[in-house]
């Protein structure tokens, strides 16, 4: 352990409250709401990005986007002090850097790079081509030129203009399927070019920023074999051929029920021992199968325990040298893309209640993190 002095602390802080578990009946919503009237009474509690060795990450909205960092300056102090990593959710997708043909806006994008400069964060590029239909501009979408000459310039043009401000990109999102007989998913894409567009992107965003660090990213491949084997063959062949692919994004969308953790782990290791750097990209653990209405304290227990051991399942996977960091997919609970999908469901997916207040689950990746 590298402080028992600091483990001494965050134990009494769950003992007071801001565990939420057990057969305590001061949960830790109730406990936050008895200090949050004080910012300072968290003071105490440890900075997530002083605890790795590798950047401690969160997806964050900009520009004039619900919940902007520009606009709801009430979530930067928590921000601040925990992440040295961030992400846009929403404006570096390829409809909000490239809406028209001859047109690329980086206002917006400059803006948040910007920030995180000047407080002493990295930023990460998410992400250059997606399949999502709302993300593929218009334009694109009736496209009737050469589809590879266009894709290629798309990519070179944003990653050299971001060159020296983004440390890293997730080059092609969410390109596997194991539902289809090519493995591929059958994007727009992938139906004008077939899966060469993945590897001529790479070779694109490589020769456009040669210091980025380039991820392929995606969901669920901790969870299918099938789409994990996929993913691997598609790097094998990468790396015979010489496309320069560097990491692996796990989004790791998951919950606290399943895939088990040594699932896990060993996915992790297959991309790891193949040289790869890891990197889990969006994370958040939902708790809500059952559509319950109320988050209960048994349940914040078993969250915490998830969070804690994909943690640990990533530090004991990945060599130190190959971690590319951990991002969490949202800040509060109020806030994540879980609970915009319907709106007679509630979720509980991140670290921090709506107030700020830490969770539970924020004290499991903090132990975790202590015990590596």
């Amino acid at each position: 352990m590298k402080n028992l002095v600091l483990l001494a602390l965050i134990s009494c802080l769950v003992a007071c409250g801001g565990g939420g578990g057990g057969s305590n009946h001061q949960t830790s919503s109730t406990y936050a709401s008895s200090i949050s009237s004080d910012s300072s009474s968290f003071s105490s509690v440890p900075a997530l990005k002083d605890l790795a060795d590798f950047p401690i990450g969160m997806e964050v909205s900009a520009a004039d986007q619900p919940r902007s960092i520009f606009i709801e300056k009430s979530q930067l102090p928590t921000i601040n002090k925990h992440f040295n990593s961030l992400v846009a959710g929403v404006i570096m997708k390829m409809s909000f850097l490239h809406p028209e043909e001859f047109n690329y806006h980086y206002t917006d994008a400059d803006d948040l790079a910007d920030y995180a400069a000047e407080n002493g964060m990295i930023l990460h590029g998410h992400t250059l081509i997606w399949h999502w239909d709302s993300q593929i501009p218009d334009w694109m979408k009736n496209y009737t030129g050469d589809w590879q000459a266009m894709l290629d310039d798309h990519v070179t043009q944003i990653t050299a203009h971001f060159a020296g401000k983004v440390v890293s990109w997730d080059v092609v999102n969410e390109a596997i399927d194991p539902e289809t007989e090519s493995g591929f998913r059958e994007s727009i894409f992938y139906q004008k070019l077939g899966s060469k567009y993945i590897e001529n992107a790479f070779i694109a965003a490589r020769e456009a920023d040669p210091a980025a660090v380039l991820y392929y990213n995606d969901f669920a491949m901790e969870a299918s074999q099938r789409k994990l084997e996929l993913m691997l063959a598609m790097l094998d062949d990468f790396k015979e051929r010489g496309i320069p692919v560097d990491g692996v994004g796990f989004q790791m969308h998951t919950n606290i029920f399943d895939p088990s953790i040594e699932q896990i782990q060993a996915s992790f290791k297959a991309v790891a021992d193949r040289g790869y750097i890891v990197r889990i990209s969006e994370m958040d653990v939902t708790v809500n199968r059952f559509n319950e209405q109320f988050f209960y304290n048994h349940i914040k227990e078993l969250q915490k325990q998830r969070y804690k051991n994909i943690i640990k399942a990533y530090l004991a996977a990945v060599p130190a040298a190959q971690r590319g960091g951990i991002t969490f997919w949202g800040l509060v609970d109020g806030e994540s893309w879980v609970n915009e999908l319907d709106p007679d469901y509630r979720d509980w997916p991140l670290l921090f209640n709506d107030d700020y207040s830490p969770k539970p689950a924020f004290f499991g990746v903090v132990e975790a993190l202590l015990d590596e």
